[in-house]
């Protein structure tokens, strides 16, 4: 896939950065979309960024890579974290992809979703976050059925517990134990596994998994 142009949003670190890293060892051109390129939280910020990303670069692959999350009982989230939540993970990705579509159709491109497992689970101290990834699930769904006819694949990757900065505000964290978390480079493998697919075969979802799920009080050794 050498000289095709990949828009990875929210590649400054964690799985981003990750999936951005290996498309550019596969020599693909790629945009690092992170906040210097658009706010996320901004409708206008984001239209003017990627409309001018879509007429200069003519991208082939976006891959809806940033996240947000607020942590706690549902009574405890303040309204700002719940729209920052709905901005970036759900109204955000929505946007991009309608702005980019057209170039990613004619080159019977790829949309790749990072959503969560949080998607499919009950989301007890994460009620909010959980909604945001199954929305983006559901669109990741209805827009295979709209763009399949013509060349375009569409990927939900739900990774399950990763070590990255998403936990940031939550009181928890990943068990330190190996194999009790992902690590960013296995979500991006993934990434890379459904580039690799031939042409007419479409891997649309796929759920990654530690093979232990261990968390720990923030602190906790």
């Amino acid at each position: 896939m050498s000289g095709i142009t990949a828009v990875v949003t929210g590649s400054t670190k964690g799985i981003g950065k990750a999936v951005a890293d290996m498309l550019e060892k596969r020599g693909m051109t790629v945009i690092r979309a992170d906040r210097s390129v658009a706010d996320l939280r901004d409708i206008d910020s984001i239209t003017r960024a990627y409309s001018e990303i879509a007429k200069t670069h003519k991208p082939a692959i976006l891959v809806n890579a940033a996240g947000c999350a607020y942590y706690g009982l549902h009574e405890n989230i303040t309204p700002k974290q719940i729209k920052e939540m709905c901005d970036v993970n759900l109204t955000s990705p929505l946007i991009i992809t309608n702005l980019l579509l057209p170039s990613i159709r004619e080159q019977k491109g790829f949309i790749i979703n990072i959503s969560s497992v949080s998607a499919v689970n009950v989301n007890t101290h994460g009620a909010a976050y959980g909604a945001t990834k199954s929305g983006l699930d559901s669109f990741g769904r209805s827009l295979w059925a709209e763009v399949r006819k013509h060349g375009v694949r569409v990927v939900n990757i739900r990774p399950d517990m990763t070590r990255t900065e998403l936990y940031r505000n939550a009181d928890f964290e990943a068990s330190g134990d190996a194999g009790a978390a992902l690590d960013p480079d296995d979500v991006a493998n993934a990434v890379s596994d459904v580039l690799d697919m031939k042409e007419g075969a479409v891997i649309t979802e796929m759920t990654i998994t530690p093979q232990f799920v261990r968390i720990q009080k923030k602190g906790q050794k």
